[in-house]
């Protein structure tokens, strides 16, 4: 009776789930968990069922907690982290998985790992100037055997020679690699050297930084009702059911409603801003990750970074740091108008700074630590939603953030201090200024 096959991967000697393990727990991913958790989601996939094709969809579920169905045209985290784990897997086998007899590889344009054994050396044939050597059928016996104990006598060697020249390329080609990553990061840094210093300082912590941007659908809902949505109304499970309820009596249109604004949808403004942030995320190796503002977490015990965009009538979490800000956003549902309020104003500062059309429009961007030293957090935003570009640009702007440096009293070699600032743009200008600043002392 033929042998029933086991499914690919189950047994627990397998190779290739040994040599999963050893990737997972190596140096290139022991320092991301996220990067982690997605590399072996994927490898699972692969010794499951090699044949099944594994969807960017399919991963952002599973790995990312994203919604079933959710847009992953606007969405790019699962190609952006897998693009990463790509990397990460092609340094481990040209660093401590060089002599690993597994190949291991995540192809351009798949979710699916493969994996592939190294070839060994053909030993039914010796090369000699590139020309395969044989004994032919006119040579005798005799001399056939003396030909045949001759190239084994020369095999060893010949075959010492082979790995110590593959083992030389293999070094040549990862020091290759090192050096073009380094390259490209001094590139960078001479490029924009007190942008790389901000960045680095804030995010390079090996710990996930999640980008939050803001909730459109919120801010309808918040001018229906004449008033902002907190942070434990609008995390809850129950949202928006609670304040759609009274306002929509129709069944049909309450649930389709209902289901809408349970998602969230990103406002057009913060679309430039993402793309800003995913530049500087390529440009100094800081992997940023997007989070819709109902599936983010900034309030559980874990640590990480978080860059929240929008003030708090579209993105409730900065209810979380506002106590400590200076600079705050505040909207009259009375008079239907927006300013930003100067808590403790300084000498040539105003207590409020209004916004009217057609005059001076206004942007601020805080950085502060995370509650325990859990992580940082940077906040964008714009008196209005579309004054958010202004707060972006310092941030991802070589000469804005050279204005920033000479303002905070700091250079490209001094730390940085947590900040908050207040940006004005006039009609006639080009580019937002900073009008006033803090430096906070004790976070």
């Amino acid at each position: 009776m033929a042998e029933v096959e086991k499914p690919l991967g189950q047994s627990l000697d397998d190779p290739r789930r040994a040599l999963v393990n050893r990737v997972a727990a190596s140096e290139p991913f022991a320092k991301s968990p996220r990067l982690r958790e997605l590399f072996t989601y994927l490898a699972e996939c692969a010794l499951r069922d090699p044949h099944s094709p594994v969807t960017e969809q399919q991963v952002g579920v599973a790995v990312f907690n994203r919604s079933a169905g959710y847009d992953t045209s606007s969405d790019t985290v699962v190609r952006v982290q897998a693009s990463e784990v790509r990397k990460r897997l092609k340094y481990y086998f040209l660093s401590e998985g060089l002599n690993d007899p597994l190949l291991m590889e995540l192809p351009r344009g798949s979710y699916l790992p493969i994996f592939s054994s190294r070839e060994p050396p053909n030993e039914d044939a010796v090369y000699s100037n590139g020309h395969k050597q044989a004994a032919t059928a006119d040579t005798t016996p005799r001399e056939s055997d003396q030909i045949s104990a001759r190239l084994q006598r020369r095999q060893p060697a010949m075959l010492f020679v082979l790995a110590a020249l593959l083992i030389v390329a293999v070094a040549v080609c990862a020091w290759l690699a090192y050096q073009n990553n380094q390259l490209r990061k001094q590139s960078a840094a001479e490029a924009a050297p007190l942008l790389g210093h901000f960045w680095k300082q804030f995010f390079q912590n090996s710990w996930q930084t999640e980008v939050v941007p803001s909730d459109f659908d919120l801010i309808v809902i918040s001018d229906v009702l004449g008033r902002n949505v907190p942070l434990k109304e609008y995390s809850s499970e129950d949202y928006p059911k609670t304040l759609i309820d009274p306002l929509i009596k129709d069944p049909k249109l309450n649930n389709f409603v209902s289901k809408a604004v349970k998602a969230g949808a990103i406002t057009e403004h913060d679309g430039p801003v993402l793309n800003s942030l995913s530049l500087v995320s390529e440009r100094f190796r800081i992997p940023f990750q997007v989070k819709s503002p109902r599936q983010a977490r900034v309030d559980q015990d874990y640590p990480g970074n978080f860059i929240l965009l929008g003030h708090e009538r579209a993105n409730p979490w900065l209810e979380m740091f506002e106590s400590r800000m200076n600079f705050r956003h505040y909207y009259d549902d009375t008079v239907r108008r927006t300013k930003i309020i100067n808590v403790s104003p300084q000498p040539g500062e105003k207590p409020e700074y209004v916004f009217e059309k057609h005059q001076e429009t206004y942007a601020v961007v805080a950085c502060l630590p995370r509650r325990d030293g859990k992580g940082n957090v940077l906040i964008l935003y714009g008196i209005t939603l579309a004054n958010i570009d202004g707060a972006a640009h310092l941030v991802t702007d070589e000469a804005a953030i050279a204005k920033l440096y000479s303002r905070l009293g700091i250079g490209p070699s001094d730390h940085i201090p947590y900040f908050e600032v207040l940006l004005g743009e006039r009609p006639d200008a080009q580019n937002y200024e900073i009008i006033a600043h803090r430096i906070i002392r004790n976070p």
